[in-house]
Parts: C-alpha cells; sequence; structure tokens
C-alpha cells in the first residue's frame, strides 16, 4: 500500500469527499478537475508542472483503486498539559515506556497513531494531541 504525501488538508478531505460522496470513479474526478467542479483539487492541477499533474492522476487512480492511502494522523501523548517533560517516549528497542520531552530520536517513539495509543494504554487518548502537520 503506497502512502500519499504532499496533499494539503483541503486537498485530502476533497479527494475523499469526491471518492466516498460524488464522483463514482478516477476518470470522472479527473475530468471534473479540469471543469473546476473541485476547488482545492484544481489549484492544485493548475499550480502544477507536467509531472506533478502526472502524479496527481496516479495518486487519484491508486486511491480509488485502494492502492494507496493517506497517512493515519499521528498524536504526542502528554501526559502534564503546559509541561515540556510530559510527553509518552517508547524506547523502540526494549520496549518500554517513559516521559520526557517530545523531540525524536533514533531510540525514542514520541509520535503514535491511535492504534499504537490505545495498544499501549487506551486510557492515553485522553492525553492526544494531534500532531500538526508542520510537525511531520
Amino acid at each position: 500500500m503506497r502512502i500519499l504525501k504532499g496533499w494539503t488538508k483541503k486537498e485530502r478531505k476533497e479527494l475523499e469527499d469526491a471518492k466516498y460522496n460524488g464522483f463514482n470513479n478516477a476518470i470522472y474526478l479527473i475530468n471534473g478537475i479540469a471543469d473546476d467542479d473541485c476547488t482545492s483539487l484544481t489549484e492544485k492541477y493548475i499550480n502544477g508542472s507536467p509531472d506533478e499533474d502526472n502524479q496527481m492522476a496516479r495518486d487519484i487512480a491508486d486511491f480509488y483503486c485502494g492502492n494507496a492511502k493517506f497517512p493515519e494522523q499521528k498524536y504526542y501523548v502528554q501526559l502534564i498539559k503546559n509541561n515540556d517533560s510530559s510527553y509518552l517516549n517508547r524506547n523502540t528497542l526494549k520496549n518500554f515506556c517513559t516521559t520526557s520531552s517530545y523531540q525524536p530520536d533514533e531510540i525514542f517513539q514520541t509520535k503514535f497513531t491511535e492504534d499504537e495509543i490505545k495498544d499501549i494504554d487506551p486510557r492515553y487518548m485522553a492525553f492526544a494531541v494531534p500532531v500538526e502537520d508542520d510537525d511531520e
């Protein structure tokens, strides 16, 4: 499964909405982009180079066929609000958790998907803080 990158939140939402609520297949959507039916996708198309446009078409086709998906939302787990040393960190070598800052390194994982948090302890979801795109 290929992970789609380089899509803004608006473009992603528009593509997901088009697939699940509007355009029955990728060809209809691609034709709709050219006709300005999808404003964010049209802007992405208009501002792209031919190579970027071709990649966009591949992304749309793969997304529609189930061969590509968007990355899952990642979260920090901050156990004490406004305390920069209270983020959950999982040691990836020895599989234990501790608290520290959220600065990534080679040994400690600081960003988690919802499923990863629930695997550690479902109660930690109450402390989940979405990672902003700028942090990725």
